[in-house]
């Protein structure tokens, strides 16, 4: 595929040293030759989608996120070479020797064999040296920034003490969806304007010009809901357009949210005909008419319409309620001395986590997360200040925690063991490797993200191969 690629590409012959740049890392040009590091890169990130036949609707998009890929692999290499070059180290031609004695393009039976080492082109021989250079490069690099930090045996203690003590925990979920109907109903009474419904059509146009322009066409004509139905058909330019501008019993507080309080309330004054606007909104000016008359208040059949507007725009008032019901059903647990008797008592269902060590963003160097389980209620409680503070102080089986609240609920937990892992053989090893991975990561960001040394030409250099993306 490759050469087929290559081919094509640059037998236009518009650059006849079959090089192109990418990019630059301070005074490092980012260049691709079909064999160099860049190169092969790109060959090795390609083979993980040979499979994928060119014919396939997505071929162009995983092309280009393999050249990406090798991209930064060239400009990662490249950035150390630079910092390798500012401290003055270079390579040793007898370390690129023997590199390329181990070579197995040069080897016999598992040893070097002079006869294949002179029978190769020397294009080819300076290829090599020039990967053994970047292999030996990056070795020097990964072995000295990497892999060489000091790790005391008080920190690596101190490590595993946190990653060897796991707790397991009995707990319940109290979904928001358990604030009480009769409490909605109350809501939707105390606050009953915000739910009062009045039939309505809109027409919205771009401009508050054009929209006045639009209300001066409409008093030309009879104001019947006919010669607004037409204007909106022919102009507006919102989804309700095809209805002739007709949204229907339309509740006040969408309107509110639409165009703000006191607009809402000159809209909900309209006498049947009559139209009120313009109003700016964030999809363009609108023009209302009113074609009916505001219904009387009834709260009957409209609860879930009411607990829908409390979870978008209330969230306090129910988060509050589920909190004070959780703190009681955590006081008669601590009463009764009974986690799992009281919840069940409750008619809830107690559910168990799996053992996890207090590992605050679930740090793989430390194990389990409280997210190691199917319950999505758990989702984000690793990276959660508020539960971490509601377990780390439960030493003793049986101590419950605060309630907590989660996604669109609100937990209680309670400690019902803790256990102590057996320190493995490579537990210093892994350290080491995440202490590795993880400087190299920041080294990455630092490089592709923040560093004012590169410069990133990727797509003005991806578009010379393939113009048609």
């Amino acid at each position: 595929m490759i050469g087929l690629v290559f081919t094509s590409v640059f037998s236009r012959g518009s650059n006849t040293s079959n090089e192109i740049v990418f990019g630059s890392y301070g005074n490092k040009d980012i260049v691709y030759t079909y064999n160099n590091s860049f190169g092969n890169a790109v060959g090795h990130s390609l083979s993980n989608y040979s499979d994928l036949s060119q014919d396939n609707q997505i071929y162009s998009f995983v092309r280009r996120l393999a050249w990406r890929e090798a991209y930064h692999s060239a400009v990662y290499l490249t950035a150390i070479e630079y910092y390798l070059d500012q401290s003055g180290y270079q390579p040793s031609s007898r370390a690129v020797d023997r590199r390329i004695i181990e070579h197995s393009r040069y080897q016999t039976d598992g040893k070097f064999d002079e006869r294949r080492y002179r029978s190769v082109s020397s294009e080819v021989k300076d290829n090599d040296r020039e990967l053994a250079r970047d292999q030996l490069s990056m070795s020097i690099w990964a072995g000295d920034i990497l892999d060489s930090q000091y790790h005391s045996k008080a920190q690596l203690n101190f490590l595993w003490d946190m990653a060897t003590q796991e707790n397991s925990y009995d707990y319940v979920i109290i979904p928001f969806s358990d604030f009480p109907e009769q409490e909605v109903i109350k809501y939707g009474q105390e606050n009953s304007y915000l739910f009062t419904t009045l039939p309505l059509s809109r027409i919205t146009v771009e401009s508050e010009e054009e929209a006045k322009r639009l209300i001066d066409r409409y008093g030309e004509k009879e104001k019947t809901p006919e010669s607004f139905a037409l204007l909106a058909r022919e102009i507006s330019q919102d989804s309700y357009a095809e209805e002739g501008g007709s949204i229907g019993e339309t509740d006040f507080y969408l309107i509110d949210e639409l165009i703000g309080r006191e607009n809402a309330e000159s809209v909900y004054k309209l006498e049947e005909g009559e139209i009120a606007g313009p109003f700016e909104s964030e999809y363009g000016w609108i023009i209302f008419r009113a074609d009916g008359s505001v219904s009387p208040l009834s709260l009957t059949g409209r609860g879930q319409d009411i607990r829908t507007y409390m979870m978008e725009n209330e969230l306090g008032i129910v988060e509050d309620a589920i909190l004070e019901k959780a703190s009681e059903l955590r006081a008669n647990a601590n009463n009764a001395n009974s986690f799992l008797s009281t919840m069940l008592e409750e008619g809830f269902e107690v559910k168990k986590s799996h053992s996890f060590p207090i590992n605050y963003a679930a740090d793989s160097l430390l194990g389990g997360s409280p997210e190691d389980s199917d319950d999505a209620a758990l989702n984000g409680t690793a990276s959660s200040d508020e539960f971490w503070k509601s377990i780390v102080g439960l030493t003793k089986v049986g101590a419950i925690s605060q309630p907590v609240v989660l996604n669109n609920a609100v937990g209680i937990f309670a400690l019902t063991s803790l256990n102590s892992k057996e320190k493995d053989d490579f537990w210093e090893e892994r350290v080491k490797s995440e202490i590795a991975r993880s400087r190299q990561n920041e080294f990455s960001t630092a490089i592709l993200d923040e560093s004012k040394l590169f410069d990133d030409r990727f797509s003005s250099a991806y578009k010379q191969i393939f113009p048609e993306q």
